[in-house]
Order: C-alpha cells, then sequence, then structure tokens
C-alpha cells in the first residue's frame, strides 16, 4: 500500500447529524425495493428477473459486447462467489458466524503476541489470501446494519456470534473490523456499459469471498471470534474509510490512492485486539467538488452534481451523514434494462486510471493545497501502482493485478 501516514486526517472522516441518523436497514437498498416493486416479493435478488431477461434479449439480438460468450465469461467469473457467499448473507454458506473447519482444541485457546504483531501479521495474511489493500478500524455500531431482511443485528454480552429466532448476536466484544479491498481488471471495467464491466465485478466478488472466509477462518484458528461478511451486516464505505484505505468520491463509491474506486469491499468482524489505522485525506473529496466526470457519464442521471448534504436523494438513502448521494433506484432500472450492472462512474473516474495531461484542460480549478490526482499519480508510479500519464505505454498498465510488490 502508499504510505499513509502524511495524509491522515485532522479533521473527522465523517460529519454526521446525530439528531437524524439511524442504523440502516437492509429492506432500504435498492436492490430489495426495485425487487419488491418488481415482484411483490422481499429479497436481494428478486430485482435480477427483468435484468436477466434483458441478458437473454441481448443474446437472441447479438448486441456487440453483450453476446453469449461475454455473459458466459460473467458467469464463470461470478461461481465462486455464489458458492461461498452469494454476495453476502449474513451467517450463511461459507459465511457462517462459527469456524468452519478449525480443530476444537484450537477454538478456545487465544494465541497470544503484542498488538503491533498481531496487526503486521493479520494484514500479511490479507494480502496472502487476496487482499490488495487492507485496513483495521475499530467497529462503529453506526455501522451496522439495523436489520437484515428479517430480524435485527444486535450487540450483547455473548461468548459466540449467532442467529436466534428473532435476531442476530454480535459479542460486545466484537469490536474491531478488519477491511480488505480487491482490485478489479481495469481493462475490462473500461468496457463499461458492456458486460465485461459485469465480468470484472463478479471476479472481484468471488475474490472478496475468498479473501473473508479465509481470512476468518486464520483468525478463528487463533482462538478468536470471527465474523466474515461481504454486502451484509454492515456498511463497507464507511469501514473502508474508518480503517484508511480511502476517501468518498462523488459517486458514492470509496477512491483509494492505489487504484480509484475500481475495487471491491468485504471485511471481517473480530475480537481480536488489533491496532487501528487512521482515515486519510489524499486531497480526493476536493478533487470531487471540481470534477463531474462521473455525472456527465451516467446513462441513469443518479449521481449529483451539487454539493455533499445531510439531505436524501432517494428512499435508499439514509439522513443524517454529510455526503453526495446517489439515486440508486434509477441506477439499478438502468441495470436492468442494460441486462447487466454498470460501472460507468468507476470507468471514467479519473484516479481509476491516473492523470493524464487533458484533465488540466477540463478542470476549472487548481486547488491552492495541490492536485490530488498528480500527487496519488506520482505516489502510484513511486510505489509500483499503476497509472497513466504521458510518458506511460497505458496498454501495458490496464491491469491493477500487475503491479509491482505489495
Amino acid at each position: 500500500m502508499i504510505p499513509r501516514e502524511r495524509h491522515h486526517r485532522k479533521d473527522p472522516a465523517h460529519r454526521i447529524d446525530e439528531s437524524r441518523y439511524r442504523r440502516f436497514s437492509v429492506e432500504n437498498q435498492a436492490f430489495v425495493t426495485v425487487g419488491m416493486q418488481d415482484t411483490g416479493k422481499k429479497g436481494i435478488l428478486h430485482f435480477t428477473e427483468k435484468m436477466f431477461a434483458n441478458m437473454m434479449a441481448n443474446i437472441y439480438s447479438d448486441v456487440p459486447g453483450n453476446s453469449r460468450l461475454d455473459y458466459a465469461a460473467d458467469l464463470g467469473a461470478n461461481a465462486l462467489n455464489l458458492i461461498l457467499g452469494s454476495y453476502g448473507f449474513p451467517n450463511s454458506r461459507f459465511l457462517a458466524w462459527n469456524p468452519l473447519f478449525v480443530p476444537e482444541p484450537l477454538r478456545h485457546r487465544k494465541w497470544e503476541a503484542g498488538a503491533g504483531d498481531m496487526t503486521r501479521i493479520v494484514k500479511a495474511q490479507a494480502r496472502l489470501y487476496g487482499a490488495d489493500l487492507v485496513g483495521v478500524a475499530r467497529l462503529d455500531s453506526k455501522w451496522v446494519y439495523a436489520e437484515d431482511l428479517e430480524k435485527p443485528f444486535v450487540f450483547e454480552n455473548a461468548d459466540d456470534p449467532s442467529e436466534e429466532r428473532d435476531r442476530f448476536v454480535i459479542p460486545a466484544s466484537v469490536q474491531t473490523a478488519i477491511v480488505i479491498a480487491v482490485a478489479m481488471n481495469q481493462e475490462l471495467i473500461e468496457a463499461s456499459p458492456a458486460a465485461a464491466s459485469s465480468t470484472a465485478a463478479s471476479l472481484g466478488y468471488s475474490r472478496m469471498a475468498i479473501s473473508a472466509v479465509s481470512l476468518a477462518e486464520f483468525i478463528r484458528s487463533l482462538g478468536y471470534t470471527a465474523i466474515p461478511c461481504m454486502n451484509d451486516t454492515a456498511l463497507s464505505i464507511p469501514l473502508a474509510i474508518d480503517a484508511g484505505l480511502g476517501e468518498l468520491g462523488r459517486h458514492g463509491l470509496l477512491i483509494t490512492p492505489e487504484f480509484g474506486s475500481n475495487v471491491r469491499l468485504c471485511k471481517v468482524l473480530t475480537n481480536m485486539p488489533l491496532l487501528a489505522d487512521s482515515p486519510v485525506d489524499f486531497g480526493i473529496a476536493r478533487f470531487c467538488r471540481n470534477c463531474l466526470a462521473c455525472v456527465d457519464h451516467c446513462p441513469s442521471k443518479s449521481i449529483s452534481a451539487g454539493e455533499p448534504s445531510f439531505e436524501v436523494a432517494c428512499a435508499n438513502n439514509n439522513p443524517g451523514v454529510e455526503k453526495w448521494t446517489i439515486d440508486a433506484e434509477a441506477c439499478l432500472r438502468f441495470w436492468q434494462e442494460n441486462g447487466h450492472s454498470c460501472a460507468n462512474c468507476i470507468a471514467v473516474c479519473p484516479f481509476t486510471a491516473g492523470f493524464d495531461f487533458t484533465h488540466c484542460l477540463e478542470c476549472v480549478d487548481c486547488d491552492s493545497e495541490g492536485c490530488g490526482l498528480q500527487e496519488i499519480s506520482y505516489l502510484r508510479k513511486k510505489h509500483g501502482y499503476p497509472t497513466r500519464s504521458n510518458d506511460d505505454d497505458s496498454d501495458a498498465l490496464v491491469s491493477p493485478l500487475s503491479r509491482r510488490g505489495l
């Protein structure tokens, strides 16, 4: 990872109106509300019925970029995601909250070491299991979902995490989140809105599942609690910000110095005594105030061109946190029409590929504190991460997975 010590924030990472903020419910996700409107059934994946119908229409019409071969590549990339975690349902499949294969003698005898050594070793294991970036945050209960589709998440003085008839129980001792980012293939992402970008996302989900499940089993083998999570249980982006992985962008996604927003996020919640990282400020949010690339290229017009606000754009937003809000329902309706997901906002974000002199032609304001995009592009090149500059062969740098070192 690019060193972050010089970029630790001096101000809070989140501005919260405590009088308005409430923990978010999974029922308010666009995946659920759109599916409910379409089918009358409550669930995460019912929205895909219309999307799959248009997938078949694309295949029968042999739409360029959306052929049967293109969709087959996506389905193959998504296989491990569906086997291990299916995007993330709490305490399900390999995302079970208790050990999968750990021998009984190892479960209840804690490995003892200093917090610094534990943190270093856990991060190294996360990278071994597929993490491209990893950070540690204190688990702020505000970012844990209020409830899943049927029952709430509660913190109790319990020895082990569990799913009861009427609630999911997270032990009060679970106070740490290990947040993992896996990079997606940039060349495929840049094909958006064609099906290749969905293949990149699907492969990202499969790699998320492998990383989260493997790291959880490693931690359990050392005698500690570990709850592997993909999209479930807690909000990934606020936790990633708290863990110092990046900043929130105008398009509502995390932007990292190393890969821009071309990442997928997962996390492991644990009671292991680890050292927390600090939120960072690389000037990304300042840059987003002046950049409207994602707004201009969003086919569903879901992204705000205004200032961050405590207000909401739709029922899928949670009030009380200052941010750029996204019309998530409109975004998902385009996915349905498109026949697969869209990643235009990731593809066109200047932080995805790095600085190019043409950005200066469109920029209306050179920040007096320096250009975050140019500084990050310099740091990427210095530390062996992909970037695109005037004298580089950009074709050789389109895949973030080809970077040098960790």
